[in-house]
């Protein structure tokens, strides 16, 4: 009636079972790879040449008897030379020292006058992460100076909707 296949229900019945209960997932088995004869060769390689492509280290496979296609190398490669991520520290600054514009552009569809494009000037200060926005219809540096005037000209008393224009 749904559409779906018995094989699909059962497999989500039985994960839901699964969640249920607290059992860890089961886990897999893991497949042979045409690459594991060549491990110590690969880890060698790499070692030596850190900056290996995989087509070299494919042809250097090769000569050793390996009779894989160029894309498990290339994954495999991937997977060895993938570093996590450093984390970025939020960049923090004192008051008054750092504040951050930027424009976007957005078409409009007005009641009266029709489709027009129009820029959101943004500007956020660093330390308080207060923020101006105000719509205009140019991103010239005549417009960007006088947005930057009336976002230094704001009360400076919290009022629950301060840079909203």
């Amino acid at each position: 009636m749904l559409g779906v296949d018995r094989k699909t229900v059962a497999k989500v019945i039985a994960e839901h079972e699964q969640a249920r209960s607290g059992a860890p997932p089961k886990q897999r088995k893991p497949r042979k790879s045409l690459l594991d004869p060549f491990q110590d060769n690969i880890l060698q390689l790499l070692e030596r040449y850190p900056e290996i492509t995989a087509v070299r280290m494919m042809e250097e496979l090769r000569r050793l008897g390996f009779q894989g296609a160029y894309t498990i190398v290339r994954d495999h490669l991937r997977h060895l030379r993938h570093q996590p991520r450093q984390l970025v520290r939020r960049f923090e600054t004192g008051p008054g020292v750092q504040g951050q514009m930027d424009y976007s552009t957005y078409d409009i569809d007005f009641t009266a006058e029709g489709k027009r494009r129009v820029h959101a000037f943004s500007y956020i200060l660093g330390f308080s992460r207060r923020q101006y926005v105000h719509f205009v219809e140019r991103q010239d540096f005549a417009t960007t100076i006088r947005q930057h005037v009336a976002a230094r000209s704001l009360p400076t008393t919290p009022t629950g909707n301060e840079g909203q224009n």
